[in-house]
């Protein structure tokens, strides 16, 4: 176990000073889908995880303290925030190398890459602002002030609205995405971190970390209709592709919640002990990829049942926030 770097309650980094760099790049003879691309904060590198194998098949070195990642199998590319390194990596899906280092000052987290994959957007913590960026030319398009300790962040599936989670202030952030600007504000629980968006888009969960449940937003109304207690400090959540199901980490609690969200939302399992201090995860038909930030690993487990099928190990403080999913 490497405790060198932690985090705190409600899933933001505290960076060391010096961090070693991991610089392994493994070329793998073949590509198969899924892949699940996991940034690990401690070794500065993305590992490249091979599902259906349970196996690493590339180690890619990038910015300083990875958290967020975005794959987009759409643009080609797997964008990757590097919050000390006030960065954010661009890698290609067809070499796994790093192929472009844009600056994005004030600490970038979480990031997230529009469904048809022409924009990128991040999250600046400590900067509280929010930036676009043109996927294909890589250059910055704009930003945007938002409020405080932005976090997690989602794209509508027709790409016109992004939704953020502004953490101290308690709330998520509609915004326009041709025009950068809010639209509105929907309170929900203590400290939102990370969100998930059902597949149709009309349903929001926010994570809150501080009260230890999930808000259930109403996207047409803009509220919230329901709010479901899980484990302690929820942190990451993956949902599946009918959006009748999802998967909720549990932090503090070494857990997974398995939520039903047609009718009234529930929980309708919880996998205990699936991982020390999970974070980010990710579905691949009946398997569920859970990120271990002090074992160091990915865990491989049945979706439905939670029961342990593998153990993949990755780099050092590997988080996987966002995004982790592509073909390639």
């Amino acid at each position: 176990m490497n405790t060198s770097t932690i985090t705190t309650r409600d899933g933001r980094p505290s960076f060391p000073r010096t961090l070693a760099l991991v610089a392994l790049l493994v070329a793998a003879p073949a590509f198969a889908a899924p892949f699940a691309w996991i940034t690990s904060q401690g070794s500065n590198d993305v590992s490249v995880v091979d599902i259906a194998a349970a196996k690493v098949v590339a180690t890619v070195p990038v910015g300083r303290a990875p958290a967020g990642v975005a794959v987009s199998d759409a643009a080609g590319k797997t964008f990757v925030a590097n919050a000390e390194g006030h960065s954010v990596s661009v890698l290609s899906l067809a070499t796994r190398q790093v192929v472009n280092q844009l600056p994005v000052p004030g600490g970038p987290l979480g990031i997230a890459a529009s469904p048809d994959g022409t924009r990128v957007y991040v999250a600046s913590m400590f900067g509280r602002r929010l930036v676009a960026i043109d996927a294909a030319s890589e250059r910055v398009l704009g930003d945007l002030g938002v409020g405080r300790m932005p976090a997690g962040l989602v794209v509508s599936p027709d790409g016109r609205t992004v939704y953020l989670a502004e953490r101290d202030d308690d709330c998520i952030a509609v915004i326009d995405a041709a025009s950068l600007t809010v639209r509105a504000r929907i309170p929900v629980g203590q400290h939102p971190f990370a969100l998930g968006l059902t597949p149709d888009g009309r349903t929001l969960l926010a994570l809150n970390v501080e009260s230890d449940d999930v808000s259930v937003v109403d996207v047409a109304a803009s509220r919230v209709t329901a709010t479901v207690a899980v484990g302690h400090a929820p942190y990451g959540v993956v949902l599946s592709d009918d959006g009748r199901r999802a998967w909720v980490t549990n932090q503090h609690a070494g857990s997974v919640s398995l939520l039903a969200l047609e009718g009234t939302p529930r929980v309708l399992a919880t996998f205990a002990e699936a991982a020390e201090y999970p974070e980010g995860l990710a579905l691949a038909g009946d398997r569920l990829l859970v990120v271990s930030w002090m074992n160091d690993e990915a865990l491989l487990l049945d979706a439905a049942s939670g029961a342990p099928i593998a153990r993949v190990p990755l780099g050092r403080n590997p988080r996987g926030f966002g995004q982790v999913l592509g073909t390639r």
